[in-house]
């Protein structure tokens, strides 16, 4: 008995099929692929292919059927030649009734198969839309079963659409646009190939080209229909120019001078005339603006040479469009500096989803090269239009977050929150860049007294609001405060599974680690496993990537103090791990 795992481009490769069955499991009828698959055309009993471990499953699942339920299960399914491959089963009792009898409708996808086709489809959509983004002309479809009609064109591995809307609406629009029968006569001949679904056909059209623009242009169009798997037609074809004009009004983003000539990105301007054209649209959705640089990038040209930094770049870009995968645009506005402002990324946890694997596959690729230090980016994100409703504001926030990153020890991200990173100057990124690190030390002086005062005040009743301001302001992800029993005795911060430091607070081969001012910092938390195994097991088994440690004692009293960074290694500048330390020998007083 074979139980294959994959049978995609073998002759009876079937990656669905229907089938209808009788009450006695005797097939009737089914689809071409279902023959094809189990290699007979009559005399098909169901339960002969079904996996003999699973023909009890089955029967009950199918027995148990009453006219207008269905089912479904995951179930093994024999070919013609004895194979058995997994299947997703869906099981309908509409009620159909033939000679009496209730018939049953079932529909099989096979896994291997829908999973090899859906990889290969996923080639072929960015192979496809890498060949559409060089192809001049406008393009169009209309899907029968949503009834939405749209233009659009391809740039970047970007789809821009300047009209996309419900035909009857756009039909009611042009009627009203049109200046004579002639051109509505065009237009309803137009209509009625889409609205029809015509096969191979060719007409000539007015047309306008944004949904606030009402200039029209002509074109000839060229279309044909397909059938999708719902049975309903699309509509598809191009627009061929047949007015001069029309190439005066394709946006710079959309031609081939757009695009920088080093990573295949688009240059600055054409990213901010296609951010600028994606606001002026109007479209209720959100779209994340994101800058971000290599941390280092100078120090990695000369330490490596200028043909590595080159590399760096165009990885760099193989990764942004790989991940983003046309939901959105990608830029490089020059040196190490690169742009992107998505589309159908909703919500903030997608957004940090994406962020984190960009970062990490850089990473990754140059681990083994880079020994000093690795490629690693800083980014700032704002928000649209929740952070502003126009490009300038929504940059400079954005900027701001990614000089914060810089200033925060860098290879991080950071999404812009007004009630932490406060508003925007208008003289901004120009500021920042000439600012050292004794001015941000003198920022965080004025954040680290604040919090010193609200403890002398009130004292523990401080402890909460002052740790919380703490993961805030040094990037921060868990605190915990252990006393010298060992006993956890304050714990904020979203933890996996919290570290079990019973023994380890106890044992000399941990204690020995704390340098001169009885602190210490680990940067990578795999680094530990070569002194302190169980330590190492501790953390990984919770996600902390690194931590900042310092004990304290006050009234014969010691406490235990740890700043956890999640799923990331960190490295502190010596301010700010000063300033957590200030601000743990202050809570250590209280506690």
């Amino acid at each position: 008995m074979i139980i294959s795992e994959n049978h995609f481009g073998k002759e009876n490769c079937v990656a669905y099929c229907d089938i209808l069955i009788r009450r006695n499991y005797e097939v009737i009828n089914a689809d071409e692929h279902f023959y094809h698959f189990v290699e007979k055309l009559v005399g098909i009993n169901f339960l002969d292919i079904v996996h003999p471990d699973q023909l009890k499953d089955f029967k009950t699942t199918f027995e148990s059927l009453k006219p207008g339920e269905n089912s479904r299960i995951i179930i093994l399914l024999r070919n013609g030649i004895g194979e058995y491959y997994w299947s997703d089963m869906y099981i309908f009792n509409n009620g159909k009734v033939l000679s009496g009898e209730n018939i049953l409708e079932i529909r099989c996808f096979f896994l291997s198969a829908v999973e090899s086709r859906y990889l290969m489809g996923l080639d072929n959509i960015n192979k496809y839309r890498t060949l559409l983004s060089v192809y001049r002309n406008y393009l169009f479809d209309y899907n029968s079963y949503t009834d939405i009609f749209t233009i659009y064109m391809y740039r970047g591995n970007q789809c821009t659409a300047p009209v996309k809307c419900p035909l009857e609406q756009f039909k009611d629009r042009m009627l009203s646009l049109l200046r004579n029968d002639a051109e509505k006569k065009e237009f309803n001949v137009f209509y009625n190939y889409l609205k029809t679904g015509s096969n191979m056909f060719s007409c000539m059209v007015y047309l306008p080209l944004g949904e606030n623009n009402d200039e029209l242009y002509k074109f000839k169009v060229n279309g044909d229909s397909l059938f999708a798997n719902n049975k309903h037609p699309i509509v598809a074809g191009y627009l061929e120019t047949a007015d001069g004009n029309v190439n005066n009004i394709i946006p710079y983003y959309a031609t081939s001078e757009a695009v920088d000539s080093a990573t295949g990105l688009l240059n600055k301007r054409a990213c901010m005339e296609y951010t600028k054209a994606v606001m002026a649209s109007n479209d209720n959705k959100i779209h994340y603006m994101i800058i971000f640089d290599v941390d280092n990038f100078k120090s990695i040209n000369d330490t490596y040479g200028h043909l590595f930094g080159d590399e760096v770049l165009s990885k760099i870009a193989t990764i942004l469009n790989a991940n983003l995968n046309g939901r959105g645009i990608a830029g490089r506005f020059g040196g190490d500096e690169f742009y992107i402002f998505t589309s159908n990324i909703k919500d903030t946890e997608d957004l940090r989803i994406l962020l984190t694997t960009m970062r990490k596959e850089l990473q990754y690729a140059f681990d083994s090269r880079i020994d000093e230090f690795g490629v690693t980016l800083s980014v700032g994100v704002s928000e649209y239009p929740k952070d502003g409703n126009n490009y300038e504001i929504l940059f400079k926030k954005a900027d701001k977050c990614l000089y914060l990153a810089k200033e925060k020890g860098r290879n991080r991200f950071i999404i812009y929150n007004e009630e932490i990173h406060g508003s925007i100057q208008d003289n901004g990124r120009h500021i920042h860049k000439i600012l050292d690190l004794s001015e941000h030390s003198e920022y965080m002086s004025g954040v680290v007294s604040d919090m010193i005062l609200d403890l002398m005040s009130r004292g523990k009743d401080a402890i909460e609001d002052v740790t919380r301001n703490i993961m805030e302001q040094f990037e921060i992800d868990g605190i915990r405060i252990y006393n010298d029993n060992s006993e956890l005795i304050y714990m904020c911060g979203d933890y996996k599974k919290v570290p079990d430091m019973t023994n380890i607070l106890k044992d000399e081969a941990f204690l020995s680690r704390y340098g001169k001012n009885n602190s210490m910092s680990i940067g990578i938390v795999p680094s530990v496993e070569a002194w302190h195994k169980g330590l190492f097991n501790e953390l990984s088994e919770s996600n902390i990537m690194a931590f900042i440690s310092a004990w304290y004692e006050f009234r014969y009293r010691r406490y235990y103090f740890f700043y956890d960074v999640f799923n990331h290694k960190n490295r502190w500048n010596d301010s700010d791990r000063n300033f957590v330390l200030i601000i743990s020998k202050i809570i250590a007083s209280v506690l």
